[in-house]
């Protein structure tokens, strides 16, 4: 948790699944909220809400990020998953909900999307502790694995390190690199949603 709070595992609220899913919602995937207010997992990145934003460029909030389900299956037996299927209604599932993290303090480890290489490599000696501060988009949705039951959704980074920057509209911040993970070739990072990505910062409503 952001500021040193005890992570107890976040805040876990649960998003009722009232009509047929299309699509599955994997653990690790962004949710948020069709305007019927059924929950969907997100296929591209969110955006964070310039502050300056006006109705041209104010985008609704996600929910969180999915971190599981449960559900009564076809043979009436209540199921704690890692993902909900597509078309969970069709196959006879009942009283389904998508469990999702919702707490704008939350942290999250993610992989890279790219090796870090040459970025910053030399300037003041900073190494790739530069990155620390600066923003990202999520990329690879829709890369799900139904035998794990994990989202493939990574952290854009750039051939080294170019698609990392300042802009305000980038959904992540790095807050951290995970220590041993700075020369591979696919780094892991902490990060945390920009203000605004998520519902609970961002008032223009679903």
């Amino acid at each position: 948790m952001l500021g040193g709070t005890p992570n107890h595992g976040g805040a876990i609220r649960e998003y009722p699944v009232k009509a047929n899913n299309t699509a599955g919602m994997f653990f690790g995937d962004v949710i948020a909220l069709t305007t019927a207010g059924l929950p969907v997992a997100r296929t591209a990145t969110p955006v964070a809400v310039e502050f300056t934003g006006t109705s041209t460029n104010a985008t609704a909030g996600i929910m969180g990020v999915c971190v599981g389900c449960r559900y009564v299956d076809a043979n009436g037996v209540q199921q704690f998953a890692q993902h909900l299927p597509a078309n969970a209604t069709t196959a006879g599932f009942t009283d389904i909900f998508v469990r999702v993290n919702d707490d704008p303090r939350q942290l999250y480890q993610i992989q890279g999307s790219a090796a870090l290489g040459t970025f910053n490599s030399g300037t003041d000696g900073s190494g790739f502790a530069g990155t620390v501060g600066k923003n990202a988009a999520l990329g690879n949705f829709e890369a799900q694995s139904t035998s794990t039951g994990l989202s493939g959704i990574n952290l854009v980074v750039g051939g080294n390190g170019g698609s990392l920057a300042v802009t305000e509209t980038l959904a992540m911040r790095i807050v951290e690199v995970v220590a041993g993970t700075e020369g591979d070739a696919f780094p892991e990072f902490i990060v945390k949603f920009n203000f605004s990505v998520l519902s609970s910062e961002n008032n223009l409503g679903i």
